[in-house]
C-alpha cells in the first residue's frame, strides 16, 4: 500500500481570493486524507513525472519529521502538522503556488531534505520569496490576531518608505510584508491610497504595527500628487519608493541607507532590481536581473535623447529627503502625461543637482504588468520627453 494520499488541487492565481481558496482546498483534501503522510505535488517545481519517481518516500523516516523536500521543494507532510498548519496559516504571497513554502517548520529538526540541489527555473525564483516568509512567518500582524508585535515606533526614523495604491488589494499584503522583514527596523511606512474602488484601503490598514500609517483620498489624482502628499508626511532623512506590487529585499533599506550614508553628495541610491512578469495563472515569474545603475550610466537613463521613443526607470530609488524637497517633489499634474513616467521625471531633476550612489545586489523585485497604465502608455514615453524639456 502506498503510505500517503496524494494532494491533487493546483495552485493557480495570486490574488487574497485565489490564494485563500487554494489553502481552504488543500485543507479539506488534508481533512479527508486516511493516511499519516500526505504527497503535495507542485506542479510548476516538477515539471517531469520522472522526478517523483526518482524520489518515493523514504522507508525509514526520524520521528521528529514532519516534512520531507526533494530538491529543495517540500513534497511529503505528515497529515496532522500540516492540518494544524492550514488551519491558522492568514498571510500573504506573491502567488499561491508558495504557500507550501510558508508553511515549512522554522526548526529544521523537523524536515528531512533529499537530494538539496536546486536547478530548474523555479528554483531560482525562491532565494528571493524565501527570506521574507521566514523573518515574518511567525510575525502576527493582522487584525484579530492575539497580542500587539508592534516595535516602539523611532522618534526620527531613518527611512519612510512612502507607497501610493490604486486597486491594488491582491498584490499590497505581500509588499508590507517585505516591508515587515527588512533586517534595518528604523523605517516608517506611509501609505496613500488614491481613490481605489477595490478593498484596497483595508488591506492596508489590516496591520498592527504603528510604524505603519495609512492615508486615503475619495479621487484618484494620479501617483505623483499622492506622493508629494506622503513626503509632506515623512519623518525620515531618506524616502524610498515601493510600488503596491511590488516588494524590497530584506536587505533594502539597510544598504541603500548605508549606500547614501557613505556618499553625502548622492540624491539617490539604487541598485540591482529582480525583473518579474505578471501572469493570471501563476502570478509573477522570474525572468532576470538587472543593474539600474549600470543602465543609468549607460544609456544617460532616465532622460535620454528625445528621439527614443523609450527608458528604463531608476529602480530602486531611495532619495535624499532635502534634495527632494529641494526640487519640489513629483511633477504636479492630473492629465495623462502627469499619472506616467512621474519617476523618470522626478530623478532626471534630481540628478541634475547630485550623483547617483549604487550599490551591487538585487535590492528590489519589479513586477511587469501589461494592464497597468505605465506598460498601456508607453507609446506616450516620446511625447513626454518632448514636454519635460520644457519645464
Amino acid at each position: 500500500m502506498i503510505p500517503y494520499n496524494l494532494l491533487r488541487t493546483q495552485a493557480l492565481g495570486y490574488g487574497l481570493t485565489n490564494t485563500s481558496a487554494y489553502r481552504d482546498r488543500i485543507l479539506q483534501e488534508v481533512t479527508h486524507a486516511d493516511r499519516e503522510w500526505v504527497l503535495w505535488s507542485l506542479s510548476r517545481s516538477f515539471p517531469m513525472r520522472r522526478t517523483l519517481i526518482s524520489f518515493p518516500m523514504p522507508a525509514h523516516i526520524p520521528d521528529a519529521v514532519v516534512c520531507i523536500c526533494v530538491h529543495g521543494v517540500p513534497l511529503y507532510w505528515k497529515k496532522t502538522w500540516l492540518l494544524a498548519r492550514l488551519t491558522h496559516w492568514n498571510a500573504r504571497l506573491p502567488a499561491a503556488r508558495f504557500l507550501p513554502y510558508d508553511l515549512l517548520p522554522t526548526d529544521s529538526r523537523l524536515v528531512l531534505h533529499l537530494d538539496a540541489s536546486q536547478n530548474d527555473s523555479f528554483q531560482k525564483e525562491l532565494p528571493y520569496i524565501l527570506p521574507i516568509l521566514a523573518s515574518t512567518q511567525m510575525q502576527e500582524k493582522h487584525t484579530g490576531d492575539k497580542g500587539d508585535l508592534s516595535p516602539v515606533v523611532p522618534a526620527q526614523p531613518a527611512v519612510s518608505i512612502l507607497m501610493s495604491i490604486h486597486n491594488m488589494k491582491d498584490t499590497l499584503g505581500w509588499s508590507i510584508r517585505s516591508v515587515l522583514a527588512q533586517t534595518n527596523e528604523n523605517w516608517e511606512l506611509l501609505i496613500g491610497d488614491d481613490g481605489s474602488g477595490d478593498e484596497s484601503l483595508e488591506e492596508a490598514c489590516a496591520y498592527q504595527d504603528s510604524r505603519i500609517r495609512v492615508l486615503s483620498q475619495a479621487r484618484n489624482r494620479g501617483k505623483a500628487l499622492m506622493m508629494n502628499r506622503l513626503l509632506f508626511e515623512a519623518r525620515g532623512r531618506y524616502i524610498l519608493e515601493l510600488d503596491g506590487d511590488d516588494w524590497l529585499a530584506p536587505n533594502a533599506v539597510a544598504l541603500l541607507t548605508e549606500a547614501l550614508d557613505l556618499n553625502p553628495d548622492g540624491g539617490i541610491a539604487t541598485g540591482w532590481y529582480g525583473c518579474w512578469e505578471r501572469t493570471r495563472q501563476f502570478g509573477p515569474l522570474w525572468r532576470r536581473d538587472v543593474d539600474s545603475g549600470r543602465l543609468h550610466s549607460e544609456s544617460s537613463a532616465p532622460l535620454p535623447n528625445p528621439s527614443n521613443d523609450r527608458s528604463h526607470p531608476i529602480v530602486p530609488r531611495m532619495y535624499r529627503k532635502s534634495s527632494l524637497i529641494a526640487i519640489g517633489g513629483w511633477w504636479n499634474r492630473e492629465d495623462r502625461l502627469g499619472r506616467i513616467f512621474e519617476d523618470m521625471d522626478v530623478t532626471s531633476r534630481l540628478l541634475k543637482h547630485s550623483s547617483l550612489a549604487h550599490v551591487t545586489a538585487v535590492l528590489y523585485h519589479r513586477v511587469i504588468d501589461g494592464t497597468s497604465i505605465s506598460q498601456r502608455n508607453r507609446n506616450l514615453f516620446k511625447s513626454w520627453n518632448q514636454q519635460s524639456d520644457k519645464i
